[in-house]
């Protein structure tokens, strides 16, 4: 078994049990003189941390997704209230109200608080 190898290794894997950033052409290039040298040990224990580097960007991106989708299930509604206000027609209901605008900006609210406190309360954010 190559000595170096096992202390490049092993470094690696100190670093991602850590939760630290790797340099991943690095962690790559030591797979392939892993590959070229033949050491199937240390090459089963690359690719366990091969497999842990991937759960943990997966598990990044989901997370990055989840607060898109939130936000964009936040806007949506909000989008349909402009588009609804925003016509260009005189009986849309509220329009020549006085209130109206503030009608529309409690709705406004209403929906945003709504949504956030159902997110909250679901453990999504």
């Amino acid at each position: 078994m190559d000595r170096q190898l096992k202390k490049e290794l092993e470094t690696f894997e100190d670093l991602i049990f850590d939760g630290k950033e790797i340099n991943t052409d690095d962690f790559y290039l030591l797979k392939k003189r892993l590959l070229k040298k033949e050491e199937l040990e240390l090459l089963e224990i690359h690719l366990v941390l091969e497999a842990m580097l991937d759960k943990r960007n997966d598990k990044l991106m989901n997370r990055r997704l989840n607060i898109l989708t939130i936000w964009s299930t936040i806007f949506l509604p909000l989008s349909f209230y402009t588009g609804l206000w925003g016509m260009n027609f005189d009986d849309v209901p509220l329009i020549s109200d006085d209130n109206g605008f503030w009608v529309f900006s409690g709705l406004t609210v209403i929906t945003v608080l709504g949504m956030w406190l159902y997110f909250k309360k679901n453990k999504w954010i």
